[in-house]
């Protein structure tokens, strides 16, 4: 009788699941049909090293660097970079940039404000890049 009435009950919970995962497949594949990308250009910046740039003493350095990341902070504040960051191997290319602005032009302009490229230790080489609109990155608080 125990046995019997066993059977039955993982009998019904085999079907509530096999319901359920079906729901579940149904529900998955509707909402995929029913996401609708909105897309726009954004401006795509590879920063790299610039070769033979000039030797500089480690204090001279570190005040590019110094305002390199505040001009990236600018920029993200102003609503005008999406995201930023550095590669981590030391080569070549040496970080991005991913910028929301009106033209080529205008990110060139953004970009010709930073202290890393105006000394000749970095130069921006600059992509369209068709991503998602309403691109957002939020930045870890601050203490």
């Amino acid at each position: 009788m125990k046995t019997k009435y066993c059977n039955i009950l993982v009998s019904f919970l085999s079907i509530l699941i096999f319901i359920g995962s079906i729901k579940a497949q149904n529900d998955s594949s509707k909402s995929k049909e029913e996401v609708k990308w909105e897309m726009k250009i954004y401006y795509f910046v590879f920063l790299n090293a610039v070769k033979d740039r000039p030797k500089l003493d480690s204090a001279e350095a570190m005040e590019i660097q110094k305002g390199h990341i505040a001009n990236l902070e600018r920029m993200y504040y102003e609503g005008k970079s999406k995201l930023a960051g550095p590669f981590m191997d030391g080569g070549e290319m040496r970080g991005i940039v991913i910028l929301d602005v009106a033209s080529e032009e205008e990110a060139r302009s953004e970009l010709s404000r930073d202290p890393a490229i105006i000394k000749g230790r970095l130069e921006a080489v600059i992509k369209q890049w068709y991503g998602p609109a309403g691109l957002y990155v939020e930045p870890k608080a601050r203490e």
